[in-house]
């Protein structure tokens, strides 16, 4: 006998193991009292199962099969033990067991070719075969192991690869097909083969409650963002929530109708309409290019007929729209995805024709008369392409025409901007009519008609643009550092929500020369005729005039004076009237209360009407001064409200009530729950709110709304709304969430809320959401500017990749109207690594999670702690390994440690690591939990 080292002693495993096996097979049979003492040195911890696995793997006597039986029968009855008990035998385990099923190929091929003699029946080892791989494949342990191999030697698993195929390439013979099965599932094994707790449920919800908050979020803050950005959103969600292409494209359509069918308020009805009619199609066929299952070789998008089937059976969604638009809105929705190949004509009419009868009888029932809002935006397509060529003429000989098509424009501009913002033509429209401005400067000496329409151009241009950055913001339209006189105007004078500018700081810029000579000018025309001081230079020393005349009146002028004064500014110009409320506006800002009337009563006397014999013979000065007092209007909605609070919430961004802001919450809330979908003014409230008090205090109320509910159905609603309200800025509120509410939560610091069930997994998945939203698609400031200012130009999109997606663009034209961007930005790939703040708030929070696995005590934190890990690796999945790779050492065999349920699965583990930097620390985790199960199967016994 061989003689073997006793407990305690240290030696080579691998030479006693080989020492023991020698003596076992040393001649044409077995010695199976030899394995008999291998058998008991094994359970005795003398020898470990890594060693003998591998030296079984290396017995290549093919030709004994009495031997091989033996190895066989002796594999069967370890199997269900293999395990490891020291980091000498982790190191051994995964190429041991990977050789193993080399070594059992091996065997079986031979034995399927051999046919049964008299003296030996091959079929037998076919049958021990069989046996070990199904206690190998029923293993879980063994098969996280195998998955490992896979990982670790790739050399070796390619000749399992290459064997299989031959294998399966082979004669029948007397394969078994139970092995060959076997065989299959450790040859290609993956994840999925490897079972994990299901916390997110398998099936696909039957209510979506996400989509359509996340939308009414993005398109207020960023209703000019590139189509690929929206694209890359709806495919994040698609992973949350395991819908198929259909379903998210219709999910899509679904949520854009009810907002369209329920927006209201100043430009959001053509906005949504624009967005729906002319943008969604965009990125439909985005979505589609990048389907698993596109074809481009048809004409059409199956997927996509199939979501307007189920949009077909969602028949209240379009009765109500159909009533509201007075027409059949599948139709026109048809007729726009047609143009981009996703339908045929055909489809169209067939589709269209079933609901023809229906949209006829609504129309019939005289509910709502008004001209369809559809056929308006969809029209505005062709001038809005016009207007950007015109613009990109010579001014000088265009000049008559521009104005004439500029104040046409006016009455519907609204509705040109929200089809130039949706189709990405924001950024050159506001470039181009900030050169039209420029070219439209006084010209000392001009007179007569040139003068006129000179003058006309540069006020009606600059309400235009003004417009358009008092709509979208600076930030969003303008680049940094302008030159122009309009982007300097703004910089410096332009009052802006959320960028204080002193107004006194504007007075004192002013040239006091040219400030004297406007206010004798302004107080006696007819007797002091105005130097030249040219349009532009007037608009920036109005502040200087404006200053002076409050302090006159504060000093007795009449008001008499201070009107005749206003008067003469406001009929010269529309755009003085424009400067002169927003210097006024800004001093509102720092006057106290005492001191307001004066000031609010002059910006009232910009909005009274003109009588046309005080223009004189100004062209189109009634049309501009209609865009006038709208701009001034909302200048006092935004910065001096008056009015009901309902009515200051609804007409501006900004909060000024006496009531507590949580109430203005609680309100909101409540419309939103009763909805189940976020209308655009919650949103504008809602953002107002986080402006106010923090992100924080936002998500606080957000998670306290979860809390409150009654039912599992009820808190997964209200996650899913909290999450897409979290878009209003997906970073902040995520850093606020997991560096400041879960450690509160976690230490029970949050007044009225208790971290329990069914709760304590509905936060959890809200903070992995979040989490993987700002991995994923970071919003900060900076990026979403870059976003714009792209402008529909994807410089990066490789050709062939641009004409797949958008194959009508053409070429030289960059204002095209089917010139939308391709997947300049669309993150299909897992992120490489994980950005800034996000890496450091999830190491903060793991570091704080640590503290509670640090002891043996089971606790609801460490519950948490467990299912936030659950949903981060089954939401994530291979995206997340960036984060998996900030897990601290030993963070998982701490918590497997406590958690002792069969919860904790090899699955969740090897999830639980990024194996191409961590497989040792997977592999001990893995024996660790193997050992703790065995521990439980043998107390059992």
């Amino acid at each position: 006998m061989v003689q073997v080292l006793p407990r305690g002693v240290s030696g080579d495993v691998y030479n006693l193991a080989d020492c023991i096996l020698q003596q076992a097979v040393v001649g044409s049979g077995a010695n199976q009292l030899v394995l008999s003492y291998l058998r008991h040195s094994l359970c005795s911890h003398l020898i470990s199962h890594a060693a003998v696995l591998k030296r079984i793997s290396k017995y290549d006597g093919l030709d004994k099969p009495h031997c091989i039986l033996a190895l066989l029968e002796f594999l069967e009855s370890i199997m269900a033990g293999v395990t490891c008990r020291g980091k000498t035998e982790e190191s051994m385990i995964v190429n041991s067991v990977t050789s193993v099923i080399f070594w059992l190929m091996q065997v079986y091929t031979s034995a399927v070719k051999k046919p049964a003699t008299d003296t030996f029946d091959w079929s037998s080892i076919v049958k021990k075969v069989d046996t070990v791989l199904e206690s190998m494949v029923s293993s879980q342990f063994l098969m996280g192991v195998i998955y490992l191999g896979k990982q670790e030697d790739q050399e070796l698993f390619g000749k399992i690869t290459k064997k299989y195929g031959e294998m399966i390439a082979g004669p029948q013979g007397n394969r078994n097909a139970a092995v060959d099965e076997a065989f299959r599932k450790v040859t290609f094994i993956d994840l999925s083969q490897l079972e994990m707790l299901e916390l997110e449920p398998k099936g696909v919800e039957a209510v979506t409650n996400c989509l359509q908050p996340l939308l009414a979020v993005e398109i207020l803050l960023n209703p000019s963002a590139d189509t690929s950005v929206y694209v890359s959103q709806l495919l994040m969600i698609q992973r949350l929530k395991g819908y198929s292409s259909p379903r998210l494209y219709y999910e899509l359509i679904r949520a854009c109708l009810v907002s369209l069918n329920n927006v209201s308020g100043p430009n959001w009805p053509s906005m949504f309409c624009a967005f729906t009619f002319i943008k969604l199609p965009h990125i439909l066929k985005q979505l589609n290019a990048l389907s698993p299952s596109y074809d481009e070789k048809l004409d059409y998008a199956p997927d996509v007929i199939e979501a307007l089937e189920m949009l077909l059976e969602d028949a209240p969604v379009l009765d109500y729209m159909d009533t509201k638009c007075v027409c059949n809105t599948l139709e026109c929705f048809m007729t726009e995805l047609l143009k981009q190949h996703l339908v045929t004509e055909k489809q169209v009419t067939v589709m269209a024709s079933k609901r023809d009868s229906i949209t006829n009888i609504l129309q019939g029932l005289e509910i709502n008369k008004q001209t369809s809002i559809i056929k308006f935006v969809i029209r505005a397509e062709p001038p809005l392409t016009g207007i950007l060529k015109t613009l990109s003429t010579d001014y000088n000989k265009v000049q008559e025409a521009l104005l004439s098509m500029l104040c046409q424009v006016l009455s519907s501009f609204e509705l040109i901007l929200s089809v130039a913002t949706v189709e990405g033509k924001l950024k050159t429209f506001v470039t181009r009519l900030i050169k039209c401005n420029e070219c439209s400067k006084q010209v000392p000496g001009e007179t007569g008609k040139a003068a006129m329409t000179r003058a006309a151009l540069f006020d009606v241009s600059f309400l235009m643009l003004t417009f358009i950055v008092q709509t979208f913001g600076s930030d969003v339209v303008l680049d940094e550092g302008g030159e122009s006189f309009f982007e300097k105007w703004v910089r410096e004078c332009m009052v802006e929500r959320n960028k204080g500018k002193s107004p006194m700081n504007m007075v004192q810029q002013c040239d006091q020369t040219k400030v004297d000579e406007l206010l004798l000018h302004l107080h006696s025309p007819e007797t002091y005729k105005l130097p030249q001081i040219k349009w532009h230079e007037v608009c920036n020393n109005i502040p200087g005039v404006l200053h002076h005349v409050l302090l006159a009146w504060e000093n007795g002028q009449s008001p008499t004076d201070v009107k005749n004064i206003l008067d003469n500014m406001r009929t010269k110009l529309c755009a003085y009237s424009v400067c002169a409320a927003s210097w006024l506006s800004s001093y509102l800002q720092i006057v106290c209360a005492d001191d307001v009337l004066k000031p609010m009563n002059m910006v009232q006397q910009f909005l009274t009407s003109i009588a046309a014999e005080e223009v004189g013979q100004q062209e189109n000065f009634k049309e501009r001064l209609g865009l006038t007092f709208q701009i001034i209007r909302k200048m006092q909605h935004d910065f001096h409200p008056a009015g009901s609070p309902k009515m200051r919430m609804m007409l501006t961004y900004n909060l000024v009530s006496s009531n507590p802001l949580a109430e203005h919450f609680g309100d909101v809330w409540k419309s939103v729950q009763e909805r189940g979908w976020l209308p655009i003014d919650a949103a504008q409230t809602l953002e107002s709110l986080m402006q106010s008090c923090g992100p924080l205090w936002l998500v606080t109320k957000l998670v306290q709304e979860i809390f409150a509910c009654r039912n599992i159905q009820e808190m997964l609603r209200v996650m899913d709304i909290s999450f897409a309200i979290m878009h209003l800025d997906i970073e902040l509120c995520t850093m606020s969430l997991i560096n400041e509410l879960l450690p509160m939560l976690l230490l029970n610091k949050l007044q009225s809320v208790e971290l329990v069930e069914p709760q304590s997994t509905i936060v959890a998945r809200l903070a992995v959401y979040a989490i993987l939203s700002t991995l994923e698609n970071p919003s900060s400031k900076l990026l979403r500017k870059k976003r714009l200012r792209a402008d529909g130009d994807d410089l990066e999109t490789p050709p062939s990749k641009a004409r797949k997606l958008n194959p009508d663009a053409v070429a030289g034209d960059s204002c095209s109207s089917s010139d939308f961007p391709a997947e300049s930005v669309i993150n299909r790939e897992p992120p490489a690594s994980v950005p800034e703040p996000l890496a450091s708030g999830f190491q903060n929070l793991l570091k704080m999670f640590s503290t509670f696995i640090t002891t043996d005590e089971f606790s609801p934190n460490v519950h948490f702690i467990f299912q936030f890990l659950v949903l981060l690796v089954q939401c994530g999945r291979e995206r997340v390994k960036p984060l998996l790779r900030l897990l601290p050492l030993g963070f998982v065999q701490n918590l497997l440690k406590i958690i002792v349920t069969d919860d904790f699965t090899p699955g969740l583990i090897l999830r639980l690591y990024d194996l191409q930097t961590s497989r040792q620390g997977a592999v001990s985790d893995l024996c660790l939990l193997r050992n703790i199960q065995l521990r439980k199967d043998s107390i059992k016994l």
